[in-house]
């Protein structure tokens, strides 16, 4: 596995001209491209003066502080290196015919945390420099955001990112139950991958969100029973149970956004725990969320 400081060596550059450019996409090419055309969208890769636009990119002030505390915080990057190819060697154990991408930390301005394609998975490391970092709150991002953009969330949120695109869900218009099982897969598979990291990490969940979904999890699945949400196909009441949000309206106070998420991954750990022959690869095959569920049987 292989980690490239992209952000390093394009702010490390004291102008940058045609030669720079032909430089960094010879090295980066194909993440290059879509670091110009997508992450910081400042042009068609082919234009002549690309150079003159990505040099007013990382000549801007702002832009400039905070890569200096991008310095500061990942100078050595090594830590991260040593995690993630901790993870990846998990990866290769339980998904042996996947390859292995390269790694490539970038900063882009506030846009992305994670960009993946088939050959690299990027790192906008700005993306993690603390729930205390000041310009988080300036850009008006939510503290239930905000809490897991550290350091700490880094190598679980950066796996999470590749995994949720390496296995993405087929169905269009999916239920409710399928959305929850499809997300406690990748949980699973993440836990799977990062055994010895805290359930608050891996969730991107407070201590005390933690202790609520513990204490409150027959309640929830029971609220789903209830109100006939399981096969609901509706927008609205999918994403209240598994977009992110400071809460879910409606519930108990202390109750945490992506409750959905939090019942999946029970399901789907209920599922393996009765069925120990099922591998990670047969786990993700499987596409039937009702037949997981029964033969899960779940009862918290």
């Amino acid at each position: 596995m292989e980690v490239k400081r992209f952000d390093q060596q394009l702010f490390g550059y004291e102008k940058i001209t045609d030669v720079e450019v032909e430089e960094l996409a010879a090295e980066y090419n194909p993440f290059y491209t879509a670091f110009i055309e997508n992450i910081i969208n400042i042009g068609n890769v082919k234009d002549p003066s690309v150079y003159y636009y990505l040099n007013s990119f990382v000549q801007d002030k702002n832009v400039k502080s905070v890569q200096d505390d991008v310095d500061s915080l990942y100078k050595d990057f090594s830590v991260y290196e040593e995690g993630l190819k901790r993870a990846f060697q998990h990866y290769t154990h339980y998904f042996p015919a996947k390859n292995i991408p390269q790694i490539i930390t970038y900063n882009s301005g506030f846009n992305y945390a994670v960009v993946t394609d088939s050959s690299y998975l990027g790192i906008g490391l700005e993306m993690f420099l603390g729930d205390k970092y000041p310009a988080y709150k300036q850009l008006g991002l939510p503290q239930y955001k905000i809490s897991a953009m550290t350091n700490k969330h880094l190598i679980s949120s950066v796996m999470l990112g590749w995994i949720s695109t390496e296995f993405e869900l087929e169905q269009a218009n999916a239920d409710l139950l399928t959305e929850m099982v499809h997300q406690g897969k990748l949980m699973y598979i993440l836990d799977a991958l990062m055994p010895n990291e805290k359930v608050e990490i891996k969730m991107n969940y407070t201590e005390d969100e933690v202790r609520w979904s513990n204490a409150n999890e027959k309640q929830v699945w029971f609220y789903f029973i209830d109100n006939d949400l399981l096969y609901t196909k509706e927008t609205k009441e999918i994403i209240k149970y598994m977009g992110e949000s400071p809460f879910i309206q409606g519930f108990p106070d202390g109750s945490p956004g992506r409750v959905g998420h939090w019942i999946g991954w029970e399901i789907v750990k209920a599922y393996m725990e009765n069925n120990k022959e099922i591998s990670l690869i047969s786990l993700i095959q499987e596409k039937d969320a009702q037949k997981i569920l029964n033969q899960s049987k779940y009862k918290p």
